[in-house]
């Protein structure tokens, strides 16, 4: 099995058919292995992916695991332990690949020698649009900036199994960047500008993937102390990251200050 892609379920009973469809449907040939975990979910959306394993004539292997609520990480890494793919891919239930996703990716980390890649994202439907392979800007992303700020959605990541680490289940708020931090130390990171995700939902909006600005903020914090558990010498540069990240919520609550004002 060359690729599985995860996806995390929770009460989606109106979005996971078209996000599995966007797995089922890719240009990428190969079977794939779609890992459906289900959070405890309470709306039957597990029934719908039921329906599909059964009606699935294609060579893509569709799987289904129930377990009780516990989050979204526990959900990601149990996909995590049980996926037989050597490439591991993201995906959440409310979001839609690009039909070119898997290709372009796999054969960018191929041409290249890449372990960790992710790319761009967009809030429209542009699954229509058809993308020439080569053509697209490759960045290495530096361990700093990604220090500085998430550098790609967590929808958008494929990693090569041998270099998976699991998600912190402890956090509820940045568990993704820093998880990509942490990676970082291990292997070069890319980012492939090309937007071959079309989110659910705005980030930084209510109920988006950054919907409580303050609790992302704590969730940077702890995200700083966690990578500073794990290379220590980075303790000297703890006051400025403290800095950095109340300072940048600062200058978000005085942009929405002003945008209140314009109304």
């Amino acid at each position: 099995m060359k690729i599985s892609a995860i996806i995390p379920m929770y009460n989606s009973n109106k979005t996971i058919k078209s996000t599995i469809d966007s797995v089922l449907n890719q240009t990428y040939k190969e079977p794939i292995e779609i890992i459906v975990v289900n959070d405890g979910s309470t709306d039957g959306c597990e029934k719908i992916v039921e329906e599909m394993i059964l009606n699935n004539q294609t060579n893509r292997i569709i799987k289904l695991i129930n377990k009780p609520n516990g989050g979204v990480s526990s959900a990601r890494n149990i996909g995590i332990k049980k996926a037989n793919g050597e490439f591991i891919a993201f995906l959440d239930s409310d979001d839609i690949w690009h039909p070119q996703k898997l290709e372009i990716c796999l054969k960018t980390m191929g041409r290249y020698a890449i372990n960790f890649l992710g790319h761009n994202y967009t809030l429209k439907d542009n699954t229509k649009i058809i993308y020439d392979f080569g053509t697209y800007k490759l960045k290495k992303i530096k361990t700093i900036e990604i220090f500085l700020r998430n550098f790609a959605v967590t929808p958008s990541i494929v990693i090569k199994r041998d270099f998976i680490e699991f998600f912190n289940e402890d956090m509820n708020y940045n568990e993704d960047h820093e998880l990509w931090l942490r990676l970082s130390f291990k292997t070069d990171i890319y980012f492939l500008d090309v937007p071959l995700v079309m989110i659910g939902r705005p980030l930084l909006t209510k109920g988006g993937l950054s919907g409580d600005k303050w609790k992302m903020r704590k969730g940077e914090l702890q995200m700083y102390r966690n990578i500073i558990k794990y290379h220590k010498k980075l303790i000297i540069f703890y006051p400025l990251l403290i800095i950095f990240s109340l300072g940048k919520h600062l200058c978000k609550m005085i942009e929405q200050f002003y945008f209140k004002l314009r109304r």
